[in-house]
């Protein structure tokens, strides 16, 4: 999971845009305080804004280096050497100035994960929830949360393709394989209410699995 730490809105969603199109996992904040909440959210990355309207962002990446290791990326406006220096000094793993190319952050991010050793592509976090692609753990308010074998795909399959409509052929296709078996639609719709069951906070008014009516469901995350 990748934190964007940037109060102006549309260089953040920006970002956001860019890196999960490559892949990536990415959560968002404007603000430190934000930001504090979610660092132990499963965080392997941080984008972090220096200028920031609550405090002061090399503050923060201070505070980050007492309890974590895990590599940020300076994004500011400040490009004098004493300000590189100083920050570097306070415990950054990359310094970039503004205006800046969205392929140039990619490829450092690219570059400063590598050297973490963390592709960062094995852990889904939203709100309550988190998600461990590897371990195959869900959990919600950090409570493991067991599900079935059907229920693990069709989780799957909404986490790889957030907030995008699935209909419902393509699902049924991807998670029973319908050119092999043939599957109701009610089988569907059963193992859609269960798996909300189990994850949402309140079934009649989803936030993560919406129906889209008429065509099938989409997992969304653009309230984070």
């Amino acid at each position: 999971m990748i934190l964007i730490v940037e109060d102006d809105i549309l260089l953040r969603e920006g970002i956001a845009f860019a890196l999960r199109k490559e892949g990536y996992l990415v959560s968002e904040a404007g603000t430190v305080s934000e930001a504090e909440k979610k660092v132990n959210q499963g965080i392997n990355l941080i984008i972090l804004d220096l200028n920031l309207p609550d405090s002061n962002g090399g503050d923060f990446l201070a505070d980050l280096r007492k309890v974590s290791e895990f590599p940020v990326i300076i994004l500011t406006a400040k490009d004098s050497e004493e300000d590189v220096v100083k920050t570097f000094q306070l415990g950054c793993d990359d310094y970039m100035t503004k205006p800046f190319s969205t392929a140039i952050l990619l490829s450092h991010v690219k570059a400063v994960l590598k050297r973490a050793g963390n592709p960062d592509k094995d852990i889904y976090c939203c709100g309550s929830l988190t998600y461990h692609f590897a371990k195959k753990e869900l959990k919600k308010d950090g409570r493991m949360i067991n599900l079935t074998a059907t229920e693990y795909r069709l989780l799957e399959l909404f986490l790889q393709n957030r907030n995008q409509v699935l209909t419902r052929e393509l699902i049924l296709e991807r998670v029973w394989d319908t050119y092999e078996n043939f599957v109701e639609e009610k089988t569907l719709s059963v193992n859609i209410r269960r798996l909300r069951e189990k994850i949402e906070n309140d079934v009649k008014h989803p936030e993560h699995i919406l129906t889209v009516f008429g065509i099938g469901y989409k997992w969304s995350d653009s309230y984070d």
